[in-house]
Order: structure tokens, then sequence, then C-alpha cells
């Protein structure tokens, strides 16, 4: 059947159409689809504890009560935590800015630039995002913590996802073999299988890898002395869910503070050792050697989706964005059809 220019010409229109009207609901839903996706990779992060429960012959009420009472004493002890620390970060901010003014001018005076003009040039660069001067960076940090717990803040929704969602696990396969009959249904359980089984060891191992970054983090920090060590431990387990940078990331904020903070090279080197050591030995001997080679995703992909979730939906988009990435890559290959595109989401075959 010969296509003629306007079926041609209608099917482009379909092409450029769908992935914005796909970007617009995203965008208009993300009221429940941000807690539903919180609340679904909480249920494959937290799916191997359940199912060692459920081998010990405990009922299914009673391990959702415990799940779900971990997670409200989580979220209730993380949100007091965190408020503290922020807190205690933007009252030490102007001693952190009059410090930051104090090493930036004998790099200024070695470079022969006039200081005035580079806080002309700083000022005018907070300008452009609607701030005047470097102090209001504390309002963003505001700002941020007040979005984070506002994220916080969806718990609830979270909590009735988790608890709905686990309460269903059992009854799935029965209604995919009542729907689609016996035959179909093997078939459609068994994917089903591979994905859920890929996805809840890839979450749940990530989650306790991540956690032992954050301990450590938290600890060396703590003995070392710096500034709110909780906070950067927290950072570190957070960002460890991004591979290749997520690490790099964390160390940047505590290795400024802890300079601004004492004006030690030695104390600050000691910090960036901190780092570098715990993302050496968990990043390149624990994780491997617990995970494999882990999702492999390619670091072009996982920029890709920082930018595209993070423009979406803000700071939930950007910490949900690896993980649904990494979900989506895993579920790609378990399809003949699928599997090349899964590939392209990885990192770089060797030859």
């Amino acid at each position: 059947m010969n296509r003629t220019p306007a079926h041609i010409i209608l099917d482009l229109t379909c092409i450029v159409i769908f992935p914005i009207a796909l970007v617009f609901i995203l965008e208009s839903l993300s009221f429940i689809l941000i807690p539903f996706l919180i609340a679904l990779l909480f249920c494959y992060a937290i799916g191997l504890p359940m199912d060692y429960l459920q081998q010990h012959h405990v009922p299914p009420v009673i391990r959702i009560l415990l799940t779900v009472f971990f997670l409200v004493g989580i979220c209730y002890i993380l949100e007091r935590l965190i408020q503290q620390n922020l807190a205690s970060l933007m009252e030490s901010w102007p001693d952190f800015e009059e410090k930051f003014w104090v090493y930036t001018s004998i790099v200024l005076d070695k470079l022969e630039i006039p200081q005035e003009k580079a806080r002309e040039t700083l000022r005018a660069f907070f300008s452009n995002l609607g701030k005047d001067e470097l102090k209001p960076i504390g309002v963003l940090m505001q700002y941020l913590s007040g979005s984070f717990f506002s994220f916080l803040g969806n718990a609830f929704w979270v909590i009735l996802f988790v608890v709905f969602i686990l309460s269903e696990r059992g009854a799935v396969a029965r209604k995919i073999v009542k729907g689609f009959g016996p035959e179909k249904a093997i078939n459609i359980l068994d994917t089903m299988w591979k994905i859920n089984k890929s996805v809840q060891q890839y979450l749940g191992l990530k989650t306790l890898i991540s956690l032992l970054t954050g301990i450590l983090v938290w600890i060396l920090l703590a003995l070392l002395q710096v500034p709110l060590p909780f906070l950067w431990g927290l950072l570190a387990f957070l960002l460890n869910f991004i591979p290749n940078i997520g690490s790099v990331i964390a160390g940047i904020p505590p290795v400024l503070v802890t300079l601004f903070d004492s004006g030690s090279i030695v104390k600050t080197l000691a910090v960036t050792i901190v780092f570098v050591v715990v993302q050496t030995v968990v990043g390149n001997i624990v994780e491997p050697k617990v995970l494999g080679r882990g999702l492999d995703l390619s670091p072009l992909v996982v920029l890709l989706s920082l930018l595209f979730w993070g423009w979406l939906w803000g700071i939930p988009g950007m910490l949900l964005s690896v993980p649904m990435t990494a979900a989506l890559k895993i579920g790609l290959e378990q399809f003949d059809n699928t599997k090349p595109i899964a590939i392209l989401l990885g990192d770089t075959p060797e030859p």
C-alpha cells in the first residue's frame, strides 16, 4: 500500500506530539506519580527482608505492619535530623561567606583581578538567578530544604501506596492466571518474575551498599570533627545511587565546608582522602563483588536522565532518575525485541 504525503505528515505529527503530550502528562500528574514511584522503589528495596520474613512464616499482615512502622520511623528521624543540620548550616553561612572572600582575595591578588570586580561579577550571576548578592545563598538553602521537606511531606501517600502494593504481591499472580488463562499466564509470570527479581536484587543490595557508604562517611567525618557529619553521610547515601558521578558530587560540599570552617589545608586533604578511600573500598571492591557489573549504565545516559527528570520533577526527580533508568534497562533486557535498546543505555562494551 502506497503511503500518501498526507499519511507521512500525520505520522510525523504523531511522533512529535506524543513525547510532548507524555511530558505534559508526567508533569501534570507529578503530585501522584512521584509518591507512587517512591513507594514502588521502596517495595523493591525492601523486597529482600520481606522475602526473609516470608521464609520464616511471618504472617502477611505482620510483614506489612513491620514495614510500615519501619518507614514511618525512618521518615520521622530523617526529617528531624535533616532539619537540625540545615538550620545549623544556615546559621554558619555568614562565617563561610566571609572566609570564602578571604581565600578568594588571595587568588584574585595573584591573578591581579580587583576584588570589587569579582564581587560585581558574582552579584550579576546571582542577580540573573533572582538573587542580588552572595548572602541569599542561605535563602536558597532554605528553599531547597523546604522542597525536600515538601518531598517528605508526601510520606503519607508513599506509605499508603506501599501498604497496597505489598498487600497485592501475592494476589497478582492469581489474577493473571484467572485473566489470561494458564498457558498465557506462564510466559507473563516468567517475564514478570525475571524483571522483579533483577530490580529487587539490584535495589535491595544497592541500598545496603549506599547505607554502608553513608555510615562510613558519617563516622569518619565525625572523627575528623567536620561540621554536620550526618548531613554529609546522608548526602553520600543518596548520591551513591547515581553511578560514576554521585560520589564525586557528594564529596564537594564537605570538603568546601571543612576548608571554610577550619582554614586548614591538611584537614581539608584528610576529608578528601576519606571520600577517595571510601569510594575506592566500597565502590571499586565491595560493590563489584556484590553486584557484579551492576547496571552498567552509560555515563551519558545517567547525565541525560538526571537533567530530564530534574527539569521535570525537581529534586525528587533527580533522586528517582537513576533507579527508574536502572529498572527500565533491566526490564528491556528481558525481551529479545528490546535488548538492543538496553545495550544502547548501557556502558560501552569491551571489544
